[in-house]
């Protein structure tokens, strides 16, 4: 709990017009912001926490796969929290409102990470996590990219953003059919 409550901590040195920044950040600005993770990591080590705590906070922004930051970690150096914030960190941030851009559709972030993310995020920690979310979503309204509603009656294990939708008295199954997806829980 505490990994995921202080990993941003750092953000508290950014200035604040450009953490709310409504458009694009400059490379500047940008190359600022990814400092975000060592002043946390400097804050955190003011306290007397777990290294666990302060290792999250420097590493939730490194990926499986080296792209990430603050030093390009591989898998085998990032730290176990730090796997696991991440994943609620990029999933929180992308069914969030920005001031840029509206919340996406938790079954369009779903499609992301079973799109890109098995190379960028531990499978130990993604898999159950897209699990344990896409199942709230059972029985759940929902509008597809079609214009159809209904609800979510099967999830998929190896297609989770693909479930099975009951519209009146038929199943759509939507890994069984191209371009329809759903647009928005209702």
């Amino acid at each position: 709990t505490a990994c995921g409550l202080f990993h941003d901590v750092g953000k508290l040195q950014i200035p604040p017009e450009i953490i709310k920044k409504p458009g694009k950040l400059t490379n500047e600005e940008y190359k600022l912001v990814k400092t975000h993770t060592l002043e946390s990591y400097k804050m955190l080590s003011q306290y007397n926490l777990p290294d666990e705590v302060k290792n999250a906070a420097l590493m939730h922004h490194e990926r499986c796969d080296g792209t990430g930051y603050p030093y390009g970690f591989t898998s085998d150096k990032i730290n176990k929290y730090a796997k696991l914030v991440a994943i609620a960190d990029v999933y929180e941030a992308m069914t969030s409102s920005r001031t840029y851009r509206e919340a996406l559709c938790p079954f369009s972030v779903i499609t992301h990470f079973e799109n890109d993310g098995l190379q960028k995020y531990d499978p130990t920690f993604l898999l159950p996590f897209l699990e344990n979310v896409v199942n709230t979503f059972l029985n759940q309204r929902v509008r597809l990219s079609n214009g159809l509603e209904g609800n979510i009656i099967f999830i998929n294990p190896v297609a989770l953003s693909k479930p099975t939708i009951k519209i009146g008295n038929a199943f759509l199954d939507l890994k069984k059919v191209d371009n329809v997806e759903i647009e928005s829980i209702i």
